[in-house]
């Protein structure tokens, strides 16, 4: 029988160095990781055809290898560097976030959001785009924040484009999600869906 995980990898999320834009590394790049149990000293590794984020749920990840276009070997990301792993569970719509470090940073996925707030390069009006599903009115703008609603029995919240640490989205007609990490000129979206955005909640009333 042939091993099935029950989620799929989606990305890492990394920083080079504490406080840096986030980074993603595509799922499609991974090929193992490589994590310690809990009391124990010894590396373990699993590859990527039967990578499941639960396995990180109680270990420490202390590395991804990945495949980098730019380099012939196999390259490691040091477990220093990863923030989160970006995942879908079977049955279950929408991207997920296991937080590896970073505990502040939050995910909302693409379908409760109600909306961007943009403003054009320049321009002193601030816009609302209700329909992510093509970005290409919000191309070169900056990124004012973002409305979002988990359901219709819940308020409508705004986080402040400042809050924002990336967009999430999909080329029409992709599979690959990327990670916009710089919200001040969307010009890299243009066309794409947005399938969520990651935030860092500060824990602040607001």
């Amino acid at each position: 029988m042939r091993w099935r995980s029950s989620t799929k990898v989606v990305g890492v999320l990394y920083e080079e160095r504490e406080n840096a834009k986030l980074d993603l590394l595509g799922g499609s790049q991974i090929t193992g990781i490589t994590y310690l149990e809990k009391a124990s000293d010894e590396v373990q590794l699993v590859s990527a055809s039967k990578f499941d984020v639960n396995i990180l749920r109680d270990t420490t990840a202390t590395g991804v290898l990945y495949r980098d276009q730019n380099a012939a070997d196999v390259q490691l990301l040091a477990g220093s560097k990863i923030v989160g792993v970006l995942y879908e569970a079977m049955g279950e719509p929408g991207l997920r976030l296991l937080r590896v470090a970073h505990t502040a940073l939050k995910l909302v996925s693409g379908q409760a959001v109600r909306g961007l707030l943009y403003q054009q390069q320049g321009g002193d009006d601030v816009k609302l785009l209700s329909d992510v599903s093509d970005l290409s009115m919000v191309a070169g703008a900056l990124l004012i924040g973002v409305l979002h609603q988990e359901s219709e029995m819940d308020a409508l919240r705004l986080v402040g484009g400042q809050a924002v640490k990336g967009l999430l989205y999909q080329q029409q007609g992709g599979d690959d999600v990327k990670l916009l990490s710089d919200v001040s000129d969307l010009s890299m979206v243009a066309g794409a869906q947005l399938v969520g955005f990651l935030y860092r909640d500060e824990g602040l009333s607001q």
